[in-house]
């Protein structure tokens, strides 16, 4: 069973300084390859954000999952019956929160090390791969929140981003 599209409702500025709403609207996912469908709610290209003016950055379409400048904020949907055969493991050059709003996932690391999640858990990526799995009847729904960060240095190696090809998992704007 789907899920409805996320509701976004962004918020900014007149050109008196007034708060207003500039954007209330649905954010349609995009199904990928990967057993799952995409959508960006949000994302900068730079840190700190700057909150001035009232382009919306997601009229471009990101091609990445993180931005190695800014923060994306994403939904995902992950179908029932993505098993450990079928998940993306992957790294990101960036720090992760996972939070789980709907269904039942099992995040999974490298070494075959999984933790079961519920609705409402967050999980907390610093450069792992990793991968998700939903053996659940149902779809489940994340939000990430993704900032970029250094690549994981352990010794004098550099772990990088690995596991996925962009185009891949590109989603919104044209």
């Amino acid at each position: 069973m789907s899920l409805p599209h996320p509701r976004r409702i962004v918020t900014g500025h007149d050109d008196q300084g007034k708060a207003i709403f500039l954007t209330d609207s649905r954010v349609p996912l995009e199904t990928t390859k990967l057993g799952a469908s995409l959508g960006v709610l949000w994302e900068t290209k730079q840190f700190p954000a700057d909150n001035s003016g009232s382009q919306d950055p997601i009229a471009t379409r990101t091609t990445d999952l993180a931005n190695k400048n800014g923060v994306v904020l994403r939904v995902v949907d992950i179908e029932p019956g993505t098993t450990e055969a079928k998940m993306l493991f992957h790294r990101t050059e960036s720090l992760d929160f996972g939070i789980l709003f709907d269904g039942e996932v099992s995040c999974y690391l490298d070494d075959g090390a999984k933790v079961d999640m519920k609705p409402g858990d967050v999980c907390v990526q610093r450069g792992t791969i990793h991968g998700w799995t939903n053996t659940g009847t149902k779809t489940a729904r994340m939000y990430f929140c993704l900032i970029a960060a250094k690549p994981v240095t352990v010794g004098d190696k550099e772990l990088g981003a690995h596991g996925y090809h962009k185009e891949d998992v590109a989603s919104g704007g044209t």
